[in-house]
């Protein structure tokens, strides 16, 4: 039950394993990669918006990587939490649930309320 767009890379290159959850959005020209002896994993209800960069990381459930950011190696991104239009995440940062994170590089700047649903940029309602 996902939608991954056009224009989207995911590739593994039998680097290990790459993981995509129930009701995920992945949106046009982003791009999914990992290193070797590494794994991606993009838990259910995760929305990655347009032209992102999601690399050998783990996003944790009803999740929202806005346009343009990167994400980067051995991160972990915790449940219900937004990243930033442009915002990069440094290889190994590890952010708790319900963090909105933004920056370059990436840091908290506060904590969601509730529980994070579909944004309307998403354009596909799952």
């Amino acid at each position: 039950n996902s939608y991954i767009a056009s224009g989207v890379r995911i590739i593994g290159n039998s680097h290990g394993p790459i993981k995509i959850g129930d009701n995920v959005i992945i949106l046009e020209n982003s791009v999914l990669h990992l290193l070797p002896d590494n794994e991606l994993i993009i838990h259910d209800n995760v929305t990655i918006g347009p032209n992102s960069t999601i690399h050998g990381t783990i996003i944790g459930s009803n999740s929202i990587v806005e346009a343009g950011s990167i994400v980067c190696d051995y991160s972990i991104i915790g449940k219900n939490s937004l990243i930033k239009a442009g915002s990069l995440v440094k290889q190994r940062d590890e952010f708790e649930e319900n963090n909105i994170i933004e920056g370059f590089p990436g840091k908290s700047i506060g904590k969601n309320e509730g529980q994070l649903g579909k944004p309307n940029w998403a354009i596909r309602k799952l």
